[in-house]
C-alpha cells in the first residue's frame, strides 16, 4: 500500500504537524510560542503562527475556518498564546 512507503492522503495536515514540531522546538529554544511574523530562521514559522490566530479568530467567530477542536487543544498544550500584545516597546522616561 502507499502508506508503506510513506505516501500521506492529507498533505496539509502532515504540513501543520510539522511546523507544529518546529514550534515545539521553538518553544523549547526560547520559552514561548510568539514567533515573530518575519522570524528569519523560519519564514514559514512565522506565517503559520499568524496564521493559526487568524484561523483561530474566524473559528470564534462561526466563519470558514480550517481551526479545528484538535488543533486548539494542541496548541494550548503547548502554552500557545492566541493573543500577542503588538506594538512599540514603551518610550523610556527621561529622568528631569
Amino acid at each position: 500500500a502507499l502508506e508503506d512507503i510513506g505516501f500521506s492522503w492529507d498533505a496539509r495536515e502532515d504540513i501543520w504537524q510539522q511546523r507544529f514540531n518546529e514550534l515545539k522546538e521553538y518553544r523549547d529554544r526560547y520559552g514561548n510560542c510568539n514567533v515573530p511574523t518575519e522570524w528569519s530562521e523560519n519564514l514559514q514559522l512565522g506565517e503559520w503562527v499568524h496564521t493559526q490566530r487568524t484561523q483561530y479568530r474566524l473559528y470564534q467567530e462561526g466563519k470558514k475556518s480550517r481551526m479545528t477542536k484538535e488543533r486548539i487543544q494542541a496548541l494550548e498544550s503547548i502554552n500557545f498564546q492566541w493573543r500577542v500584545r503588538r506594538g512599540r516597546p514603551p518610550k523610556k522616561l527621561s529622568g528631569r
